[in-house]
Formats: C-alpha cells, structure tokens, sequence
C-alpha cells in the first residue's frame, strides 16, 4: 500500500512538472497575455480538469514557472562571477555555459528565456527595485554590476558604460535564445549559435 501511495506521488508530481513545462513553453512562444490556460491544456495533452487539479489560474502556473526557473543556472552564473578569473575570461565561461547547456537541454533554454524576459519586463515597469536592497544586488541588475567591475578594472571598454554594456550582451544572448526557441525541432541538432570569442571581443579591451 505504501509503494503504491509513492508511485502515485511520483506520477502526480511528473504530471504536474509536465503541465509547468507546457506552460513554460507557452509563455515563451506566446508572452503572458498571448497564453491562454487552453493553449497550455494543448501543449501538456492534458484535460483542462487535470489542469485544474493542479493550478486554479492562469496567475498560479506562471507563479510555478517562476519558482522552477532554473536554479542550477543562477548559482552556475553566480560561482563564475564570483570566481578569481578575470572578468574576459568569466564573460567567455558564462557565454560558453549558457550556449552549450541550451544545446543540450531545450527546456534550459526556455527556462533562460522565460526569466531574462520576466525579470527585465519587470524591470521596465517598476516592479523591481532600481538599486541594491538589504545589501543585495537585484537580478536585473547583477549583469549591470559585473560590466561596471570589469571596466572599472580596464578589462571591459568603457565606450558606452556599464548599463549599455550589459544591455548590449542580454539582448545578444536574449536575441540567441529565442531563435534557437523558435528553430523548427528538426533542424536544432545543428544550428549555431553566434561565435563566443566574438561576442566576447565586443566587450573586452584591448589585448585583455
């Protein structure tokens, strides 16, 4: 009896992680608006009770997606920022990092969409605190602060600022992101994404 209250445990706990990837998707493609609780019912081959059963709200599921936004990335991205590398090398690690895992793992790069997009919409609209708060640098703008030490230390040009700069590479690898989204399933295996010494060499200064 008790194994069998697991197995359904662990079905029910599958079931409701499929239906947060169909949704996860849905947001991708579609934006927050655009998603309609059908398109996410289509997307999961799930009836609209099981939905239901799960999430009582459009609101609900998107909170769900938040929460599993990816972990692993933001303590992968943290780790190299706080590393001892120079900051070239940690822009061409985080680079690699984030092109390589969307390669192998699709739902990696719709998790990296989702939040780059969530968290900078919000930004825009004041949802967000505009500076650091408690001693803690908000996600939005971590990018914004890594730019800044780098220039600061005459690794990054210092052309356009901080704030240009990080700007500039998210919406690079934003930009990348969503294409590989879009790419039809049969043609991922070999599409490329832009060259990671190049979007490196568009930062860094001189000879560094």
């Amino acid at each position: 009896m008790v194994n069998n209250e697991k197995q359904l445990t662990k079905l029910q706990e599958a079931r409701r992680t499929d239906i947060i990837l169909a949704a996860l998707k849905a947001f991708c493609r579609n934006g927050y608006d655009g998603t309609t609780i059908n398109d996410i019912v289509k997307k999961a081959k799930c009836s609209h009770g099981l939905f239901y059963h799960y999430f009582d709200s459009k609101k609900a599921i998107f909170n769900a997606v938040m929460e599993s936004r990816g972990k692993n990335m933001v303590d992968f991205l943290d780790e190299v920022i706080a590393s001892d590398d120079n900051f070239v090398e940690k822009l061409r690690k985080m680079t690699i990092y984030t092109f390589e895992n969307m390669k192998k793992d699709e739902v990696f790069a719709y998790r990296y969409y989702f939040f780059v997009s969530t968290i900078f919409a919000k930004a825009e609209s004041g949802e967000l605190p505009p500076k650091k708060c408690d001693g803690k640098t908000p996600p939005h703008l971590r990018m914004n602060d890594f730019f800044n030490q780098g220039i600061e230390r005459g690794e990054f040009r210092s052309d356009y600022g901080a704030d240009e700069c990080a700007k500039l590479y998210n919406s690079i690898i934003q930009g990348s992101t969503l294409s590989f989204i879009l790419c039809p399933k049969e043609f991922k295996h070999s599409f490329k994404f832009p060259s990671v010494e190049y979007i490196v060499d568009i930062f860094k200064k001189g000879d560094k």
